[in-house]
């Protein structure tokens, strides 16, 4: 809350010694949000079954970011309505069950030439810090973000983040996915794109007393005449430098992921199919890394390639467009999952992952999504998503 007063102190008064006014930004300011009903269902074999339904949301009012200083403000809510059972495990509202709402933004922004500097609260998308919209309500950071694109086909982010909610509090707090920590994460990334067909990302995350990361990504794509994109792509994650809060063998990272993946596909007019794999020569996981979801090729629902303990993973991911066949924009899909760990601590397990994807109007959708995984040492897991959301 200091961050953000003092935030809004010096947002009046740079205002006030500008020709614009402070009421002329926030007349032409903008709105938007969603409403959204989200019902899940977790179905464990020969243990105790979880469900619940939320109804929730966001709304967001940006100042007119058109002006070189503007501010912004999201809330997010989830509530329970309806039956359910243990529905704290859903992890769709606070972490006792009980309704949540957080302020996921709250900052202010100057922007010139290309660069932007925030600070306050706000949401990030990079590999190992991001917002994880698996939920109604997301992860947010709370510290001071830049952002430069002055440097031709290049963007260039530096974060500093002093403080994290989860996507089950209202709180930020010195405490990351995978740990707390005591004087901050800082990040730098860049990502390059002036190589006809060829993307290049690198990211270092550091983090004194957890661990520190470095990310590489190379994606290549091409179209040809008949616009059919093929694609190859190729990650890297490395971990090291433990500080006294790292977890080695931590399922959400550590400061030993050692994590290669690969990924080959194709997508057609109104289809793509995508081979991807991975293997985390490493103990430590990365299934969250300092907060939202690690972004590695061989993600699904719940199931992933990300686990701690040595896992290698296949994932063959298909989707095809239904538009020739409705009305409206609808897609559905198949990902079948084969992972098998190097280390006897892992877990085995095959996944099947479906969903079907429906837009009765470009504000109005409908999302099922379901995952069934066959472990081969425990017991298996299914997992049902029903999600309406309207845009606005």
């Amino acid at each position: 809350m200091r961050i953000v007063l003092i935030i809004l102190f010096l947002f009046t008064a740079a205002y006030a010694e500008t020709n614009t006014t402070l009421s002329n930004a926030f007349t032409n300011g903008s709105v938007n949000g969603n409403l959204t009903l989200f019902a899940y269902n977790i179905d464990k074999q020969h243990a105790q079954n979880s469900y619940a339904t939320a109804l929730g949301g966001f709304l967001k009012y940006t100042t007119d970011d058109k002006l070189p200083l503007f501010a912004s403000a999201r809330f997010y809510q989830s509530s329970p309505v309806g039956p359910d059972k243990n529905r704290e495990q859903t992890q769709l509202f606070k972490k006792d069950g009980s309704s949540l709402t957080a302020l996921a933004e709250s900052y202010v922004a100057y922007k010139y030439k290309k660069r932007v500097v925030k600070g306050g609260n706000f949401m990030l998308q990079t590999p190992m810090m991001n917002d994880d919209t698996t939920r109604i309500v997301p992860w947010s950071y709370q510290g001071f973000a830049f952002t430069s694109e002055a440097i031709a086909d290049t963007m260039v982010q530096i974060n500093y983040i002093t403080q994290i909610r989860d996507h089950t509090s209202d709180e930020y707090k010195k405490e990351s996915a995978s740990g707390e920590f005591e004087k901050g994460i800082t990040m730098l990334g860049a990502h390059y794109q002036g190589i006809n067909e060829v993307s290049i990302e690198a990211y270092y995350y550091y983090a004194p007393e957890l661990y520190s990361t470095f990310i590489t990504q190379i994606d290549y794509k091409h179209v040809t005449k008949d616009d059919t994109l093929f694609c190859l792509g190729v990650q890297y994650f490395n971990s090291g430098k433990g500080g006294k809060y790292n977890n080695r063998e931590g399922r959400n990272g550590g400061d030993d992921i050692n994590l290669l993946a690969l990924k080959i596909g194709v997508d057609g007019s109104f289809y793509n199919v995508t081979l991807n794999y991975s293997q985390n020569f490493g103990l430590s996981g990365i299934v969250k890394g300092y907060g939202g979801l690690a972004k590695v090729y061989t993600t699904s629902m719940v199931a992933n390639g990300r686990g701690n303990y040595k896992p290698e993973t296949w994932m063959l991911k298909s989707r095809v467009e239904l538009n020739e066949y409705t009305d409206a924009e609808s897609e559905f899909a198949i990902w079948l999952t084969h992972t098998r760990v190097k280390d006897y601590r892992g877990d085995d397990f095959d996944a099947f992952y479906s969903h079907y994807r429906h837009y009765f109007t470009p504000n109005v959708s409908l999302y099922v999504r379901f995952e069934a995984i066959d472990y081969k040492n425990k017991n298996d897991v299914n997992y049902l998503r029903i999600i309406t959301t309207y845009d606005f």
